[in-house]
């Protein structure tokens, strides 16, 4: 039931509301429309009585020699000001009615406003008390000022007087300010539009726990590993074989046995190399870095742990004779998983490897590796070599297919200095020989694993996979209202702020001295919540009235202007182009608008402002009315504290914004119909 709980009641009418409002709520709610209530109306208007027996602009007074005044014969419902199989389409529930009057002796005159509901039929059913401030009067009409003959008199309906989704119809009747026209004009009819959109919410709960964002961090793919070049030690031939297959580093010949040692490393994915990763992470003695590794093909990162993988470390031994490969080609492998632990409060990596034989040529007799971890910047990261520990001999022989994990740690160098941020590559190396052949070497690293340390999102320094996109979930159960704005303005609108399913991420605006633009994000909430001339909130005076505060769980709560995107983002309405805002409009009156509202216990929704025209799902910003605990709650000291300083986010670092409670509406309609939980 749309507005159900909105009515406005002239003083006379409310015992009687008090008697009926709550089975008018219990009967109606779930409807999705807006019905008027039986205390607006009054079955008792004789509609065949005169303009002059209602006389609300003013007694008939005699004058000699007087014309009547005369309504006009085509009255009219805005705006927008169209007509549709000759009823008015009017795009809000504060309604401007309209029609010209004229008077044969040039007398200046008003304009009496009635409006009725109409039955099925589409006849008048019953008079709509409306409420007229400006000419407070007893009969339930609007009175305009005087206009000059031939001209059109107006009146806009008070907000509360008319419902979403309902069809009207309205007569005037003229007064020159001695005598009234005999008759009332003809009727009008117009439809005030339907609502745009109806969550149906719970109670916010003032309870709610925290959310631990960690929970909604999933593993983001990234980039296999690629092979770099190695220096010269040993030697290397170059990238290709002599029989030419690409992506090996080859040593030099061993003259005695005739044998070219290549090494290489390939992305493998397969069950035999992801089961023996799998095998021997689950039977380490020691405790993984990353739990979630396990079993996972491919290379992955979340914010502050890596897992690279899988791939194969290869070493062959190429039979030469007379300077030529014969075709008989010795081989070894090794599957490889390496594992990356970041800190969130010091300048510290922790890093994991493990190789797992996975076939071993027996012509090789032995094989020994030898890894080296580097950072590939001595100046700003240091491998810490007195913490390199292997748990598993680095020589195999025929027939030994023991596993080998090593872990070392990487410090950052620096963490001492104040507002610091440097960008660190690790690599590692590994050397391999044997009886057989000589040594062959390969190196990689991953490029999208660059690991990003600084001293600006926090005072304590700290790393973080920064290509990782963080996923900022908002606290449903605590302001369910806040969410469900969020929600709505990243479905419908095509910029789809901080949307993964249409990439769309949102971009961070830290405060004026951690962007490079000293752009306040307060300078963006003036812009789509401005401040009145007095000091106090947009809320204060353009709210919807309809707004609920929650003063039983803030004695202070007052209304409060919501926007999304967020402020303290570049997707913000407010960000000016020129500072790379993607959004830019010059006022909140350009965004969707919308208001919470409090039905019944229990029973929120969220609308869209039907005071006003209804949202194209063209804009590209969303202002919401609601109350001010609600709006803080949803962001806040949750958002700074527990996603973007707790993931060290820098200016511009993406992330998205995913709402779980909303996976099953469907925002594709014009009218946007949910309920949340899901029944």
């Amino acid at each position: 039931m749309e507005g159900a709980s909105l009515l406005r009641m002239r003083p006379v009418y409310a015992l009687r509301c008090v008697a009926i409002g709550v089975i008018t709520v219990a009967l109606l709610l779930g409807t999705g429309e807006a019905t008027a209530a039986d205390s607006e109306t009054t079955p008792d208007t004789d509609i065949s009585a005169t303009p002059s027996d209602s006389p609300a602009a003013g007694p008939e007074v005699a004058r000699a020699n007087n014309s009547r005044p005369v309504s006009g014969r085509n009255p009219s419902a805005g705006p927008p000001f169209t007509q549709t199989n000759e009823v008015w389409q009017v795009d809000r529930t504060t309604v401007v009615l309209r029609n010209k009057v004229t008077d044969a002796d040039g007398d200046r005159s008003t304009l009496t406003f009635q409006v009725w509901t109409t039955d099925a039929n589409g006849n008048p059913k019953n008079q709509v008390m409306l409420t007229d401030k400006k000419h407070p009067n007893d009969h339930g009409v609007l009175v305009s000022d005087y206009v000059d003959s031939g001209q059109n008199a107006q009146r806009t309906v008070e907000y509360g007087d008319l419902k979403t989704a309902t069809t009207y119809m309205f007569r005037t009747s003229a007064f020159d300010g001695s005598l009234y026209e005999t008759d009332w004009s003809p009727w009008a009819t117009f439809h005030v539009r339907r609502a745009r959109s109806n969550i149906k919410l719970p109670e916010p709960n003032k309870d709610a726990p925290a959310l631990n964002q960690d929970d909604f961090q999933n593993p983001q793919k990234i980039s296999q590993p690629e092979m770099t070049l190695v220096p010269p030690d040993p030697v290397q031939s170059g990238t290709m074989s002599p029989d030419g297959r690409k992506g090996w580093n080859c040593g030099n010949v061993n003259v005695k046995n005739d044998v070219l040692p290549c090494t290489r490393i390939i992305h493998d994915n397969s069950d035999k190399t992801r089961d023996a990763l799998a095998e021997a992470r689950m039977g380490a003695r020691s405790a993984g870095l990353v739990d979630w590794c396990v079993n996972l093909a491919n290379s992955h990162i979340k914010r502050f742990e890596g897992c690279i993988g899988s791939f194969t470390f290869e070493y062959e031994g190429i039979v030469i004779k007379d300077g030529k490969p014969t075709g008989e080609i010795i081989n070894a492998s090794w599957a490889v998983g390496q594992e990356y632990k970041l800190s969130n409060t010091a300048g510290v990596i922790k890093e994991k490897m493990l190789l797992v034989p996975t076939s071993f040529d027996a012509k090789f007799v032995s094989v020994t590796l030898d890894v080296k971890f580097d950072c590939l910047l001595a100046t700003d990261c240091t491998t810490d070599t007195s913490s390199m520990a292997w748990d598993g001999a680095l020589e195999w022989t025929v027939g030994d297919l023991h596993a080998a994990e090593g872990t070392v740690t990487h410090n950052w160098n620096g963490g001492a200095e104040a507002g610091s941020t440097q960008l660190l590559d690790l690599s590692a190396k590994i050397n391999a020989y044997s009886p057989l052949a000589n040594p062959a070497a390969s190196r990689w690293q991953a490029d999208d694993a660059q690991i990003r340390c600084d001293t600006v999102s926090r005072t304590t320094p700290g790393c973080t996979f920064h290509n990782y996109t963080p996923t900022w979930v908002m606290n449903f159960n605590k302001a369910p209202a806040a969410v469900a704005h969020a929600w709505l303005i990243q479905s419908k609108l095509p910029n789809h702020p901080g949307s993964k399913a249409h990439n769309k991420p949102m971009q961070f605006l830290p405060v004026a001295s951690k962007n490079e633009h000293n752009r306040d994000p307060d300078d963006n909430r003036k812009v789509i919540c401005p401040r009145n001339s007095d000091g106090t909130g947009w809320a204060k005076r353009h709210a919807n009235p309809d707004t609920t505060t929650l003063p039983e769980i803030s004695p202070s709560d007052t209304k409060s202007c919501d926007e999304f995107a967020y402020a303290a983002s570049y997707n913000s309405g407010g960000m000016p182009t020129s500072m790379g805002g993607l959004n830019e409009v010059s006022s909140g009156d350009e965004c969707v608008q919308t208001f919470a509202t409090r039905l019944s216990e229990g029973q929120w929704r969220l609308y869209d402002d039907w005071r006003l025209p209804a949202p194209t799902w063209n804009e590209v910003c969303g202002r919401s009315a609601m109350s001010t605990w609600m709006n803080t709650a949803s962001m806040g000291v949750a958002f700074s504290n527990g996603f973007s300083g707790k993931y060290r986010l820098l200016d511009q670092d993406e992330y998205w914004v995913d709402f779980p409670e909303f996976s099953h509406c469907d925002p594709s309609p014009a009218r946007v119909w949910c309920t949340i939980p899901q029944p």
